[in-house]
C-alpha cells in the first residue's frame, strides 16, 4: 500500500543555527542612530510639503511621498499612543535575548513628532496602571554603553506625578 504525500512521516532535527549578519542602516537612519549614540538626542525629519515630522526618519514622507530634507531635534518626552501587554516571549532583534513575559510594549509619540515610535515601556504590565495619553520619557544607556542601535534606548517610562484622566 502506498501512502499519499500528506500522510508521509516527517522528521525534524532540533538545532540552533547562529547566522551572523550585518546590514546598512542607510543615510537617514545612520544619522539618527549616530546622533542618538553620540549626543543622546532624537532627530526627526520634516516633510517640505505637509510639514509632517517622522521619527525614525525616512527619506520619503509616508503621506506625501516627497523627499524629506529638514532635520528636526525632538525632545525625550512624549505621549503613549497605544500599548500591548505581552504574555508571550519576544526576542529582541538587536540583542537576540528574549524578554520574559509579561511585559509592556508601547507606541510613543515624542513631542513635536507626528509618527509614533514602538519600544519597551517600563511599567508594571497591569491594565489599571497604564493608559493611552500617559506622558512618557525615554531612558537611554549611559553614553559609554551606547553602541549606535535602537537598544541604546533602554525603554520609555511614565513621567512621575500623573493621574489617569477618565
Amino acid at each position: 500500500m502506498t501512502r499519499e504525500p500528506f500522510e508521509q512521516e516527517l522528521v525534524s532535527i532540533p538545532m540552533v543555527v547562529d547566522v551572523p549578519y550585518r546590514f546598512a542602516a542607510g543615510k537617514y537612519m545612520s544619522r539618527f542612530l549616530i546622533e542618538l549614540r553620540d549626543n543622546g538626542r532624537f532627530l526627526g525629519i520634516r516633510c517640505p510639503s505637509c510639514n509632517r515630522v517622522q521619527m525614525p526618519p525616512r527619506i520619503v514622507c509616508a503621506a506625501c511621498h516627497v523627499k524629506n530634507t529638514e532635520w528636526v531635534e525632538l525632545g525625550q518626552e512624549g505621549t503613549l499612543a497605544g500599548f500591548t501587554i505581552m504574555y508571550l516571549p519576544l526576542t529582541d532583534p538587536t540583542t537576540g535575548k528574549p524578554h520574559k513575559p509579561p511585559f509592556t510594549y508601547g507606541s510613543v509619540r515624542l513631542d513635536g513628532c507626528d509618527s509614533v515610535f514602538d519600544h519597551f515601556v517600563n511599567i508594571e504590565p497591569d491594565i489599571n496602571k497604564i493608559w493611552v495619553g500617559m506622558r512618557m520619557k525615554a531612558v537611554l544607556r549611559s553614553k559609554k554603553q551606547r553602541t549606535g542601535d535602537l537598544s541604546d534606548i533602554i525603554y520609555f517610562e511614565p513621567i512621575e506625578g500623573q493621574d489617569k484622566v477618565t
